[in-house]
């Protein structure tokens, strides 16, 4: 089955241009587009997508708002944001708010597949503009270390995976390395994500990074 697409963003331009590209995707199949957050939850309701390819500046409610109401309201439908900047502080609150990446507008045309199947892989996808920008944002915030992780009540097995998460591998091949099934690892990604106050993947890296498991 081919990956079902949703495009959201206020230029019908941009939104033709992307369809137009994904044409060439055999893989994927663009079921929608948006230039409105109201009428992008009624597509994501009655079709029921993959991913939405979300447009992080978008009139009224603000993407990020968008991004938490829809990992929370359709939990099987993943987020890619299409954004216009690489500030560090944007690209922390998209990972706060949900996220499974971004990449920047200008280099959409050309990463936009690549994107979409890493995020289908389980994986986060940032561009190499955006992997610089979160790698500024975590070299500003203080050094972290095993006391941190005590602190967390992080066991062992939990630092593991977190590791693993870090690393950007995917749940397989973690469950691969520590010799456990892949519902094991989502039952310790689970625990991470409560004891860490995480909203995704993405954040739970920057606390990887943050507790020295994994080189900045």
């Amino acid at each position: 089955m081919p990956v079902r697409l949703i495009l959201v963003d206020d230029h019908q331009l941009l939104r033709d241009g992307l369809r137009l590209r994904l044409r060439f995707e055999p893989d994927f199949e663009v079921v929608g587009d948006a230039g409105a957050l109201v009428e992008a939850y009624r597509l994501i309701e009655t079709t029921r997508p993959d991913v939405v390819v979300l447009d992080l500046n978008l009139p009224g409610e603000s993407g990020l708002e968008a991004i938490a109401r829809i990992r929370h309201t359709w939990p099987g439908t993943r987020v890619l944001v299409i954004t216009g900047t690489t500030d560090p502080g944007a690209a922390r609150e998209v990972a706060r708010a949900g996220a499974e990446g971004f990449v920047r507008k200008e280099d959409a045309i050309e990463e936009l597949p690549r994107a979409i199947r890493a995020v289908m892989a389980g994986k986060t996808y940032l561009s190499p503009e955006a992997a610089a920008a979160v790698a500024q944002a975590l070299r500003e915030d203080p050094p972290a270390g095993p006391k941190d992780a005590v602190a967390h009540g992080l066991s062992a097995r939990e630092l593991e995976v977190l590791r693993g998460i870090g690393e950007g591998i995917t749940y397989k091949e973690i469950a691969t390395r520590l010799s456990l099934s892949v519902k094991s690892i989502e039952t310790y990604r689970a625990r991470l994500t409560r004891k860490l106050g995480c909203t995704s993947k993405v954040e739970l890296a920057h606390h990887a990074a943050r507790l020295g498991l994994v080189k900045r």
